[in-house]
């Protein structure tokens, strides 16, 4: 029977999870309260100590009649049931009319909006503009603005959305500030319609924590202000500076074509506002912070009102999270000069998505805990309770924010904010699926203008819109950029699902629990030096610490080898793009997540995914090490030191770049002093491990002892066949056992798929004929493709020492050029053909491997004997150095258990210890690995008057029970002889 394991306490997998989430979630907490605790603490100091002296405070800068022109623009699109209240309380607002100018932006066509504004002007002076449909850029707000910004001429110019009611003392409050020294403001927001239902007064408390308890904090202290989309004013100069200094950081977009327009009418072409951006409010704000103006929050609301439906609120949530993953993918590539302007501006733009993210994450793992009956490490506990008490903070913030915002009776408000706090976790779930949804529409390139009931206007034309808007286009980097971290974020995620997949469904085998129970058990002294293993001790040593941090259980263990697994897929992209492109990059990556190769040895306690990862890493500097800089150099020799380390066949990957460099870079690519130099520094990092292995060949050659690798077959045209067909996925890794004919057929049909795929990496079929793709991309990996295969199998002509699976380097190679050769096929119906029978392939054979069977099944061993075993029983393990494997299934057991030498090394000392065992203890049970009749089993069997035996893939258990009297041992054995 299986034998059935207890959690183990704490699982890597829910612990891993948990501290990111909770690590995330508390930094993205920690940015914000600062300013909440700083702000506070200035305000008590203040109120402590009093008053000013002056009392009267400073004069009034209207006073003397000075007041500035005010310019409000108001962009609209169909917004005809809601535009006459946002136009009547800007002209009903407190200020000369003199000084003060609305102007209303309308897009052609619509004359539902029009006819109220057409209404409107028989009773109120106001401008009315209708923005061309042939002035540049994507209809949207931004641009609207934009060309309003053109059309006026005031001190200060503001915005106000289409559905506001502004408070009538706002501009009197906007000229104060202003000509008080700031350069811009922004006012309070209000979403008054808390009766329309859940969503809604959510809404209201989340405008009232932010308008009202996190804005005026982050004013105080000098945080950049996102600011809103309605209720800011600016003076005219700032706008026309941030204009220009917008236009020399990112570049201009416009036409020749498009200039010619501007001039002709008259226009000067200043785009204050990012007419890309859907969130042009929070960007500009990001970027005035940048620029070093002075802000002010001013103590007016505006009341807007919140969409009314789910799908009006999805829209809305929706555009404004496209645009905060557009400012900090616009900023990654146009970066803000200094450190601490980077910080803010990224966090700021991450800022939206990490709180749904991570409390639906946590939610989620605590769920999974839960059903896992996971018990937290005392780290763990610390870090989820410190973001839980930063959840509850923000839960009662939520309420402070409703409760400050509404003006509902006191009983209903009670019950409201009672209500926020306790629902909030559900609004950030709901979020999340916003979240979701933008970062889907980022990636397919979809930035148009989502209109909802109260916000927005017209979807944007998709033909129109620019997909390559978005970074700097290279050879190399085709997509972009929210394309290219999407699409790779995606493959990521498969092959992490793929990896954790039933992770723990099989037991430890052989090599794992020799990593685990033997190498990686060690102390650290004993484990950098083991004389009997051919392998360095990198992984052994990062496995020592992952054990110690999350226990020694399947799960546990084969954890360290998911990351790295998802790593080597991360590795192959930045390969692949390197080399070629970056959908050359991301198509290897994808082969390589659903790869049942790679997807094996991702889930396998050993260094193999380790390996691959090092490998790609380090054949990617080595090609980036043309372009002279520090990084490439320090990047390679780290890579590479650690690849050495890591697999002995890592000084194969270095051979081959050193063969290809001699053939072909020292003096046009690399440079020979350069190479000369990272050679030396890997040389000596190697030095060490180089030396330890020179000694154990030399054992290994003349007899003398060295590492076992006495398992390891002669070499054969079969170790190639077999390579070939790991390297295309077939499902059939030691000791997994899934070889079928059928499996077999389709993997030949799948391996000739794949050399045509190579062929076309290397000759491409054109308008022009045939032609040769990059030789030196294609020359690398063919020297990262041969080296690590050709060169061990010649060296095993002498000394075998090669394996498939050792050849996990020449596999990078191997699907980069499958990637490569894919895009070169010119026909696109065959180029779909080609994948689908890939990818169709590749799932199948994963679906064959998570159905296979396990030849060491060495936890059902344990449960059958735990099952039945006594107290006053043994368990004799043979060969001896087995004897550690299913004991790690039942080490609290309280049976003895014993050891005895494999079949060819019996004595008749160890059958003379077998009678031992057998009068002193009830039952014996004789567990063999690759076991036989030998001349322990056919004494014991003389020794007892009946066995019952069960074979579990290679491993037999034999038991023995009712000691009869075991005879002279000698004769039992081969000849009558004791063996020695």
């Amino acid at each position: 029977m299986p034998l059935q394991l207890p959690v183990v306490s704490p699982n890597p997998a829910i612990t891993f999870l948990a501290l990111l989430f909770g690590a995330i979630w508390t930094l993205a907490n920690f940015y914000a309260f600062y300013p909440l605790v700083q702000s506070g603490v200035e305000v008590l100091v203040e109120r402590l100590r009093g008053p000013p002296a002056d009392p009267e405070g400073d004069p009034d800068p209207l006073s003397d009649g000075g007041r500035p022109t005010v310019d409000v623009l108001l962009a609209a699109y169909d917004e005809a049931d809601v535009i006459e209240q946002a136009i009547t309380s800007v002209l009903d607002a407190e200020y000369p009319d003199t000084h003060r100018t609305l102007t209303v932006l309308l897009e052609p066509g619509d004359d539902p909006t029009r006819a109220v504004v057409d209404r409107l002007r028989e009773s109120y002076a106001f401008d009315v503009l209708t923005v061309p449909a042939s002035y540049p850029g994507d209809p949207n707000k931004p641009r609207a603005l934009n060309y309003g910004f053109e059309h006026t001429d005031g001190d200060i110019v503001g915005v106000v959305d289409a559905e506001d009611i502004v408070a009538d003392g706002l501009l009197e409050e906007v000229a104060t500030a202003v000509m008080g020294g700031a350069d811009f403001a922004q006012g309070r927001l209000d979403m008054a319609n808390e009766d329309d239902g859940w969503l809604n007064l959510l809404f209201r408390a989340e405008y009232g924590y932010w308008y009202n308890v996190v804005t005026p904090a982050f004013a105080r202290v000098d945080y950049p202000i996102p600011m809103a989309g309605t209720t800011c004013f600016f003076r005219r100069s700032v706008l026309e500076t941030a204009s220009k200094k917008r236009l020399a950081q990112r570049g201009d977009p416009w036409t020749d074509d498009e200039w010619a327009w501007i001039d002709a009418h008259g226009l000067a072409g200043v785009r204050p506002w990012d007419p890309r951006n859907v969130t042009e409010d929070f960007e500009l704000g990001l970027f005035l912070w940048e620029l070093d103006y002075d802000f002010t929050y001013l103590d007016s609301v505006t009341t807007e009102e919140s969409p009314p439906t789910l799908a009006g609120w999805l829209d809305q949530r929706t555009r404004w999270k496209k645009g905060k993953v557009y400012t900090l993918l616009d900023r990654r590539e146009h970066p803000p000069a200094d450190r601490r302007d980077r910080a803010h501006v990224y966090w700021q733009s991450l800022l939206p998505h990490l709180g749904p993210l991570n409390v639906a994450g946590l939610v989620v793992l605590f769920l999974i805990a839960n059903l896992a009956t996971y018990r937290p490490s005392t780290l763990v506990g610390a870090v989820l309770s410190l973001g839980g008490a930063f959840a509850v903070v923000t839960s009662v913030l939520f309420a402070v924010g409703y409760w400050t915002a509404s003006d509902a009776p006191l009983p209903t408000r009670l019950r409201r904010a009672l209500l926020s706090t306790v629902t909030l976790p559900l609004y950030w779930f709901v979020q999340w699926g916003a979240d979701i949804r933008a970062l889907v529409r980022v990636y397919g390139g979809d930035l148009q203008w989502e209109h909802t009931e109260h916000f927005g206007r017209g979807a944007i034309d998709a033909d129109g819109h620019d997909p390559d808007a978005l970074g700097r286009r290279t050879g190399r980097l085709t997509l972009p950029r929210y394309q290219r971290l999407l699409a790779l974020a995606g493959v990521l995620v498969v092959a992490g699902i793929l990896r954790v997949f039933v992770l723990g469904g099989w037991s430890l085998w052989t090599d794992e629990i020799y990593s685990v129970a033997v190498r990686g058990a060690l102390p650290v002294a004993d484990l950098l030096v083991l004389p009997n293993d051919p392998h360095p001790p990198l992984y052994y040593l990062l496995l020592h610490w992952w054990m110690d941090a999350f226990g020694t259980g399947r799960v546990a263990v084969r954890s360290l080898s998911v990351l790295a697994g998802v790593g080597a897929t991360a590795g192959v992209y930045l390969l692949g793009t390197e080399l070629f492109d970056d959908r050359t990059g991301l198509l290897a990556a994808a082969l390589v997540a659903v790869s049942a190769f790679h997807v094996h040895f991702s889930r396998v306690a050993r260094m193999y995914a380790i390996f691959t990862m090092l490998t790609a890493l380090s054949w990617y500097y080595y090609a980036r090490l043309r372009d002279g800089t520090r990084t490439s150099a320090v990047g390679y020799v780290l890579a590479s030191t650690l690849l050495v380390y890591t697999h002995v066949y890592g000084l194969f990957v270095v051979l081959a770049q050193h063969a290809y460099t001699a053939l072909s870079e020292v003096d046009g690519g690399i440079g020979r002093r350069r190479w000369v130099r990272v050679s030396a520094a890997l040389g000596l990092l190697s030095a060490p491990w180089a030396a330890l292995l020179g000694l154990r060949v030399v054992a290994i050659v003349t007899g003398t002892g060295g590492a076992n690798i006495e398992w390891i077959p002669e070499p054969s045209s079969v170790l190639l066949t077999q390579t070939a067909i790991s390297f295309v996925g077939f499902p059939d890794f030691y000791p997994l056992t899934a070889g079928t004919v059928g499996l077999y057929v389709l993997a030949a049909v799948v391996l000739f798929v794949y050399v045509g795929q190579l062929l076309a990496s290397v000759v491409r079929v054109g308008p022009d004929g045939l032609t040769l793709e990059d030789p030196s991309s294609v020359g690398q990996l063919a020297a990262l493709l041969f080296v690590p295969t050709l060169v061990p199998i010649i060296v095993s002509l002498v000394v075998p020492i090669y394996v498939p699976r050792y050849a996990a380097p020449a596999s990078v190679a191997f699907v980069v050029l499958a990637a490569r050769g894919l895009r070169n096929v010119p026909v696109r119906r065959v180029r779909a053909g080609l994948l689908a029978v890939v990818l169709v392939s590749s799932l199948v054979f994963i679906g064959v491997y998570y159905t296979a069977d396990s030849a060491e099944p060495w936890a059902q061993v344990a449960g059958t004997i735990t099952a039945n075993a006594d107290t006053d029983d043994v368990v004799v393990h043979q060969p001896g150095n087995m004897g550690g494997y299913e004991r790690q299934y039942y080490d609290d057991a309280e049976f003895a258990t014993a050891t005895l030498s494999q079949a060819g090394r019996l004595g008749v000392d160890d059958l003379q210890y077998l009678r031992d065992l057998s009068t002193r203890h009830g039952t014996v049970y004789l567990v063999q690995y690759y076991g036989s009749r030998d001349a322990a089993v056919r004494y014991l069997d003389a020794c007892h008057d009946g066995s019952n035996s069960n074979r579990l893939g290679v491993i037999t258990v034999r038991e023995y029970s009712r000691d009869t009297g075991c005879p002279d041992p000698a004769a039992f054995l081969d000849g009558g002889q004791a063996a020695s």
